[in-house]
């Protein structure tokens, strides 16, 4: 585009590293690596730009012989410039499935803040895909042992070793189990092309990343931090994937697939990749899917947002009550309506902030009074989330219309 010669300024946001008063953007990144003079294997550190990182030495240098640390890092906060995002280096050489392993010791060390974890890996000469498959399973585990304690979170897994074109023959990730782990298989092919080497204006060799066994992660992850619980990554009106180090739609080490049913296929198999849509510029995530079988509550990355953002606020509404007592209706043993009331106000009070910010459509909390408090010890609460729709498929009934026809029969 020809323009006239100016002084051009462009205007960030992000830059106050101001936050928002919700916890849901704050993120992790797993990877294994080489330890630098300020950061050290298990330490945990927390950044709020990419500065941060480099401060630490993850800098564009960082990213040699198959890393992939400091793209991932620019990526999410070039989808979020506003994003938490909180990092831990597991020893270099690690095995996918041990650097997996440790996703529950790292929301551990973060008390529990961590809302989603990507997790990458180093190793490139190694392209077999059934290593991704191991640490999904272990991710899985690590993500049940967070609930189980009270520190939920979801887990991003690059899909190392991915080939598009094997997409009839793929894995069908869906047959896993693992509903709060999701494979992303996308990268941006210019990207994928870099193998380590290049030259210089001269002719002389050097050293440039290789990312032919990368997938954008940190894309992923930057984008989940951005949108509300009850978003699909996927929305073409707001989350547009493309700019600086992701142009174009494409797989890990710029595979191909053979033909347009492909994408379905690997879709119907829940892979996460980049795809663009005929008539709209840009590059958008095909959907949100988790390794869980299409019928499950939780085969959505939303789904299990908004449960785990439920199961947060509504323990920390009744934590102080825990060993409190409760009185009972001294004929019936009963809960009178009192009590009932009590606690079902509480449980309102603290979920009524996403039915406002359009994280849910709506609440329900029911106290059955006739429980048996004094002999069991147990005070039983059932909390119901009616979810934000999404609109995945749209249907429009298009033909053509003849006035005449109708005017006159009339």
């Amino acid at each position: 585009m020809s323009t006239l010669n100016d002084v051009v300024i462009n205007k960030l946001s992000g830059g106050l590293g101001r936050r928002t008063p919700d916890q849901d953007m704050v993120s992790g990144l797993l990877f294994d690596g080489a330890e630098t003079d300020d950061l050290k294997y298990g330490e945990l550190k927390r950044l709020l730009s990419i500065e941060d990182a480099e401060a630490l030495g993850i800098t564009e240098s960082y990213d040699r012989d198959g890393q992939s640390a400091y793209y991932q890092i620019s990526q999410f906060f070039r989808m979020n410039p506003s994003g938490d995002l909180f990092i831990m280096m597991t020893p270099e050489g690690e095995d996918f499935e041990n650097t997996a392993f440790q996703t529950l010791k790292m929301q551990e060390n973060a008390n529990g803040a961590l809302r989603q974890i990507g997790v990458i890996q180093k190793n490139v000469t190694d392209n077999d895909f059934s290593l991704t498959i191991d640490a999904v399973v272990v991710a899985q585990n690590q993500a049940n042992l967070a609930f189980n304690n009270y520190m939920p979170f979801e887990v991003i897994v690059e899909g190392k070793g991915f080939d598009a074109a094997t997409a009839a023959t793929a894995t069908d990730l869906s047959g896993i189990n693992a509903e709060n782990v999701s494979v992303v298989v996308a990268m941006d092919p210019a990207t994928a092309r870099l193998n380590g080497t290049g030259v210089d204006n001269d002719g002389n060799p050097i050293v440039t990343p290789n990312y032919t066994n990368t997938a954008a992660v940190g894309t992923l992850l930057g984008t989940i931090s951005a949108a509300k619980v009850s978003e699909n990554v996927a929305w073409v009106e707001k989350f547009n994937l493309a700019g600086d180090g992701f142009r174009t739609a494409g797989f890990v080490g710029d595979t191909k697939v053979a033909t347009s049913g492909d994408l379905i296929t690997l879709n119907d198999k829940k892979y996460i990749f980049a795809r663009t849509h005929t008539g709209l510029g840009g590059v958008y995530f095909n959907d949100s899917h988790t390794c869980s079988e299409p019928t499950s509550d939780f085969t959505y990355i939303e789904s299990n947002r908004t449960i785990n953002k439920a199961s947060r606020l509504v323990r920390t509404a009744l934590l102080p009550k825990l060993n409190a007592p409760v009185l009972v209706d001294p004929e019936e043993g009963t809960l009178p309506p009192s009590v009932v009331k009590s606690f079902e106000t509480l449980c309102k009070a603290a979920l009524e902030r996403m039915v406002a910010n359009g994280e849910a459509s709506d609440i329900d909390v029911y106290v059955n009074p006739f429980q048996d408090i004094l002999a069991t010890s147990e005070l039983n609460i059932k909390v119901e989330v009616v979810p934000m729709g999404t609109a995945r498929r749209i249907q429009v009934d298009l033909g053509f219309k003849n006035p005449f026809g109708i005017n006159a029969a009339a």
